[in-house]
């Protein structure tokens, strides 16, 4: 009996190529894979900053002053040895992650604007928690939206999920620090060990050799 079904031979091995393309982070983008490190120190760095504003009652613009300059260092390093790979030929088209990113921004300023003004009555550890908690989340969402628009640029499933858990863990502590009272006066601290954690963790876990796509 003949299939009368045609099959798409040129879509069929441009596939299987994709599929062969696939590597982790540390194979097609070797120094920007150092940015599980160099942003878990610079993480914690910041949070540490929060935690000493939030502690010693300093003024509020000490949270941008932390983050800002240590997220800055970040960008900073992260342009420097961003040229060291080349993307593979490839006519799709891609999502684009700074449009992604830059949509999430836009969409957490426009919460903050919200909300902001609706906390002028709670104390300031539940204020300063809950814009942090807001600030993180967006981070969290930020993490699942780049997990999987990395599937566009070949890169393998398990260092996409850890781009997942990264969310998920982190949503899951915005949450807690608004709602847990320990949190909302130490959350930044230990919100900044735990990333500090997770970053070393995935860059160790994601460094092994492996096949798997």
């Amino acid at each position: 009996m003949t299939d009368d079904r045609e099959i798409d031979v040129d879509a069929l091995e441009a596939e299987l190529e994709q599929i062969k393309d696939a590597m982790g982070i540390h194979e097609r983008y070797p120094t920007q894979f150092q940015l599980w490190l160099v942003y878990g120190l610079l993480t914690m760095l910041a949070s540490f900053g929060s935690q000493a504003v939030v502690t010693y009652d300093l003024p509020g613009w000490g949270h941008a002053a932390s983050w800002g300059g240590f997220m800055g260092a970040g960008i900073l390093y992260s342009w420097y040895v961003g040229g060291d790979y080349e993307e593979p030929e490839d006519t799709t088209t891609k999502p684009d992650l700074t449009v992604q990113s830059m949509s999430i921004v836009a969409y957490l300023l426009a919460v903050l604007f919200i909300v902001t003004p609706l906390l002028s009555d709670a104390s300031p550890l539940v204020e300063s928690a809950t814009i942090f908690a807001l600030i993180i989340g967006a981070v969290a969402a930020s993490y699942v939206v780049t997990g999987a628009s990395l599937k566009s640029y070949y890169v393998r499933a398990r260092d996409r999920y850890a781009f997942y858990a990264g969310g998920v863990w982190i949503l899951v502590y915005a949450v807690a620090m608004v709602h847990v009272p320990p949190l909302q006066e130490w959350g930044y601290a230990i919100f900044g060990v735990l990333y500090a954690v997770y970053g070393v963790t995935a860059y160790v876990y994601l460094a092994r050799d492996t096949d798997t796509a």
